[in-house]
């Protein structure tokens, strides 16, 4: 019987997110895999510091190195920051009310535009897509204060994500853009530099972003999404059976984590709203507002994607 091993790299936060993930890809493979023995190693950075002590330590800034000298065969890594380091063209899944519904979204993910843009990273990178995930959902703005409209802090600082589209998101909807990595977002509130920012639901409690949010408001701007990637050279020394396998299982594996991380999104809302936080749901006319605010940002970017790329996704 043939053995396949490979390590699965796990280097971003909420861990549970992205273990949940692997070890449900690593069900799904062994209950597919009939007549191979497919052997996988699960490790978060931490883990896999201390056993294989390379000369500089894991961590989600660099786990893409990781992948590209096959140190690791597989991982899911925000789309985001793909964009920033080996795909260009993914940049436009960050743009601003980009897909109206989750349904959409997963037609355009799973559909032709979805599978080029998983097929098209730079030669150098040494990285294949094999499917999108959430580990988020459609972005909102928990703020510090207690606000009945986005209005009352037009014109303030805001935590937007490190991307081009993601400050001109943040300015277009009525505010200065204040770039932020995550983990640093609670010490940028705590000293004034912001009044709220840019998240995602689920990761809200785990980082106890719930010490300092009065209010959320729902805009749904934009849609977080990360990706199960690997290895091309890896992935081009497997049997094609096995090649198959590994696509149904990511596919698979990817719908059920985007369900899990839409209900994980609401029951946090959920929690924060029971203990006092303010939650503004847009009304489709105030949401229509914030689209026709955003339409600025895609007259920036609009050389630098393919042609006919974003008409194509917007209905």
């Amino acid at each position: 019987m043939q053995t396949v091993s490979l390590k699965w790299l796990i280097a971003h936060q909420p861990v549970y997110l992205f273990q949940r993930v692997a070890e449900d890809f690593k069900r799904i493979v062994n209950a597919k895999s009939k007549d191979v023995q497919i052997d996988i190693e699960i490790l978060t950075d931490t883990e896999y510091n201390q056993k294989y002590k390379p000369s500089t330590g894991a961590n989600r800034n660099n786990l893409w190195k990781f992948l590209q000298d096959n140190s690791v065969q597989i991982a899911q890594m925000l789309t985001s920051s793909l964009a920033r380091q080996t795909n260009e063209q993914m940049h436009l899944l960050d743009l601003p009310y980009l897909f109206e519904d989750h349904q959409h979204a997963a037609e355009v993910l799973e559909g032709d535009i979805g599978v080029n843009l998983l097929n098209n990273f730079s030669e150098e990178s040494r990285l294949k897509g094999l499917a999108y995930t959430y580990s988020g959902g459609f972005r909102l703005l928990p703020l510090s204060g207690t606000v009945a409209t986005l209005g009352e802090i037009a014109g303030q600082c805001v935590r937007s994500g490190p991307s081009h589209i993601s400050q001109e998101t943040i300015k277009s909807l009525g505010f200065v853009p204040v770039p932020t990595e995550l983990e640093e977002v609670n010490a940028a509130v705590e000293s004034g530099r912001v009044v709220g920012a840019e998240y995602v639901p689920q990761r809200l409690l785990p980082d106890q972003c719930d010490s300092w949010v009065k209010t959320i408001v729902e805009t749904e701007h934009s849609l977080f999404l990360t990706s199960i990637v690997v290895n091309i050279d890896w992935w081009n020394s497997l049997d094609q059976d096995v090649q198959r396998i590994f696509s149904e299982a990511a596919l698979e594996a990817a719908q059920n984590e985007r369900a899990l991380s839409l209900k994980d999104g609401a029951e946090s809302i959920a929690k924060l709203e029971a203990d006092g936080v303010k939650v503004i749901r847009l009304s489709d006319a105030e949401k229509a507002e914030l689209r026709n605010r955003t339409e600025a940002v895609y007259e920036k970017f609009e050389g630098m994607f393919e042609p006919g790329l974003v008409s194509s996704i917007r209905h």
